[in-house]
């Protein structure tokens, strides 16, 4: 589908009035009935996406500006992955991004800093547990508009952004006060390191070069607690981008007043247990709304989950705890293990396999990282009068034995992954399990920049750990709804991703989604949503590499969208001119006849360790136009009015007439 343009014009500035009361003075938008099924197809591995690695970022963007969305996954310790998406199907395209070792990287932010037209990247580097030398942040400049090819050099002094001793989580991007360029503020963790501190950093860029510095006065260069899931975004409509703080699983939201950032008090401080967030205008009232994913915690519990080709463990010694022990067989005589017990809360990581036994004669193999034969484990020790994992293998009953022995008080745990083929987990022994905390996801609506409500629904209820969270109109009913992944405790089955549907009414259901086995035994991580074939639904891209071993190394999920293609959308990317290119911190509102308010977006706040496409996206269901855009572009007082018939995809660059997109 494609929309024509009626007309396009710049409002005098006179004759605007603020978005706050224009909002607040237009009707809202009815629900229109039960919503359309949400349903999404497993293309993972047609795709060329089934890849499994630790994951600490993705991002969905278009990097390599052929109008479609590309992803890439920041692989924690590992290099990143690029899939350039070429007509609907994905080329790995790694080799481009100049980042080939194994460092411990953190989030990825792809924007363009230096405002030349193509998506410049920067990553948070690790601190090596917070307590090694740790890695440096650094920035990439893309060189696609200066050589007609996609390329990244490093185009970021050190000395401007490294801070290698501290244990950056992720640049979120921010607009500058007069909206011009894209600042980035750094977000860490602080606990084992002394004289750390989140910094606010001004870009500086001039003359085709990227440079920042840091802006001493910031009153947001603070040691905040942070994993990088932290949002900005324009909460009270007045133009210029607030703060919402997630650290310590608490939230706290800081107005911008100027410049300076101050704590609110709200019904926001009252959740709790939260994990990460999502914002949207859910109820179409033109403010921006919360959605919070919480998380339940660790138990002192024993875990073991297994496939036809790996078991993960995590076991933990409790009081009076004598030992715990699975029964398993394999189709081959053999098993690989990787009992390297990375130990992130000690900061260590155990190499030695002395604590390792094989077998009756108790020989402990050559590393924690072994292959082990059926013969090398053969038989049942006599006893078991050491701390440590036991292996052996029984050749009467073809079964093996993994015994993990508490013999002296407060002997320590275990975590690792054992591999086989054919795996079957026969019993489970003296294992010890406590049942996980009750908490809840939270909805929280914005009243008009001036409170907010929490609302107490019973389906946000759970027990699991909701890591991420990504919100669109997924059945483009005009109600933006959410989707989120979910995990369990270490080494536990992971949860099934879910989605919240928005009824329109200030109701919402809840049901689980993208159901697969291939997901079971290891931990979600991070989901983003992005357009893939142009069909104007919302696709979901989410990995499952959370934490560290086990279980940390899960597959990437690709799903296209497949609701009603019949339900209309309108699709639209922004450029800016005067204001930043990526129109980081835009503001739009969309209206139908009558001036009924059909939906707000703004543009960034979706930009942390999971970023999701550039496009902003209006789900229309049935309705065919006329249509209003009000775009408030960065750090302008002005608003463009652009008036389109009918659905489709446009291109808007500030100031200039709509480009109708096919």
């Amino acid at each position: 589908m494609q929309c024509t343009l009626l007309s396009a014009r710049l409002c005098p500035m006179a004759l605007v009035l603020s978005f706050t009361v224009f909002a607040a003075a237009c009707q809202r938008n009815p629900a229109p009935g039960p919503p359309p099924p949400v349903q999404f197809e497993n293309l993972t591995e047609a795709a060329g996406l089934l890849r499994y690695s630790p994951t600490f970022s993705a991002v969905v963007a278009d990097i390599d500006n052929n109008g479609s969305d590309d992803i890439f996954v920041g692989n924690h310790a590992y290099p990143p992955f690029l899939f350039l998406n070429e007509a609907g199907v994905f080329r790995e395209a790694s080799e481009l991004v100049p980042l080939d070792n194994r460092l411990d990287r953190h989030g990825f932010t792809f924007v363009d800093l230096d405002n030349d037209g193509d998506r410049d990247f920067v990553y948070a580097g690790g601190g090596a547990d917070g307590i090694g030398r740790g890695v440096a942040n650094a920035g990439y400049r893309n060189l696609l508009v200066e050589t007609g090819s996609l390329a990244f050099s490093q185009g970021f002094d050190d000395a401007d952004i490294g801070y290698r001793m501290w244990r950056s989580r992720q640049f979120l991007p921010l607009p500058n006060r007069d909206g011009s360029l894209v600042d980035l503020y750094l977000t860490s963790l602080h606990k084992r390191r002394v004289d750390t501190t989140n910094l606010y950093f001004t870009n500086t860029s001039a003359d085709g070069s990227i440079s920042f510095a840091v802006d001493g006065n910031s009153s947001l260069n603070r040691r905040f607690e942070s994993r990088g899931m932290d949002l900005f975004f324009d909460y009270d409509r007045d133009g210029d981008v607030d703060f919402l703080r997630i650290g310590e699983h608490r939230a706290r939201l800081y107005r911008n007043d100027g410049g300076t950032f101050s704590h609110i008090e709200s019904e926001v401080d009252e959740v709790r247990a939260v994990h990460a967030a999502t914002v949207a205008d859910f109820d179409n009232d033109g403010y921006p709304d919360l959605y919070f994913g919480a998380l339940s915690g660790y138990t002192d519990s024993d875990n073991v989950s297994a496939n036809a080709g790996e078991i993960h463990f995590s076991i933990v010694d409790q009081a009076g705890d004598a030992f715990d022990e699975i029964v398993f067989s394999v189709d081959e005589a053999k098993v690989a293990i990787d009992f390297r017990e990375h130990y992130s809360d000690q900061g260590r990581s155990r190499t030695d396999p002395g604590d390792i036994f094989l077998g009756k004669g108790k020989d402990n193999p050559a590393r924690r990282l072994a292959v082990i034969g059926g013969r090398q484990a053969t038989g049942r020790p006599e006893v078991f009068d050491r701390d440590g994992t036991y292996l052996w293998h029984d050749p009467d009953s073809e079964r093996w034995h993994l015994r993990w022995q508490h013999a002296a008080p407060e002997s320590g745990g275990a975590k690792g992954i054992l591999y086989g083929t054919g795996i079957r987990l026969l019993e489970h022994r003296d294992r010890e399990a406590e049942a996980s905390r009750q908490v809840r996801d939270y909805i929280v609506m914005n009243r008009t920049g001036g409170a907010w409500q929490v609302l107490d629904l019973p389906l946000l209820h759970h027990a699991e750990w909701t890591n991420d969270v990504t919100a669109a109109d997924f059945n483009n009913d005009g109600f933006v709804d959410i989707i989120g992944v979910r995990s369990r405790d270490i080494a536990e089955e992971n949860g099934t991703p879910f989605i919240v549907i928005n009824h329109g009414d200030g109701e919402f259901s809840r049901q689980e989604i993208l159901d697969n086995a291939e997901d079971d035994i290891f931990r979600a991580d991070l989901v983003v949503h992005g357009f893939f074939n142009g069909d104007g639904l919302p696709d979901v891209f989410y990995t499952n590499g959370a934490g560290l071993l086990p279980s940390h190394r899960g597959p990437y999920q690709f799903w296209l969208n497949r609701g009603d293609p019949a339900l209309g959308y309108l699709l639209l990317e922004l450029e800016g001119t005067a204001a930043n290119r990526d129109a980081i911190g835009a503001q739009v509102e969309l209206y139908g006849p009558g001036d009924q308010l059909l939906g707000y977006r703004e543009l960034g706040p979706a930009y942390g360790r999971s970023q999701d496409t550039h496009k902003l996206h209006f789900g229309l269901g049935s309705r065919q136009g006329p249509f209003s855009l009000h775009v408030r572009w960065p750090g302008q007082a002005e608003i463009q009015v652009v008036d389109v018939a009918g659905p489709g995809s446009l291109h808007l660059r500030q100031g200039l007439p709509v480009i109708t997109l096919p």
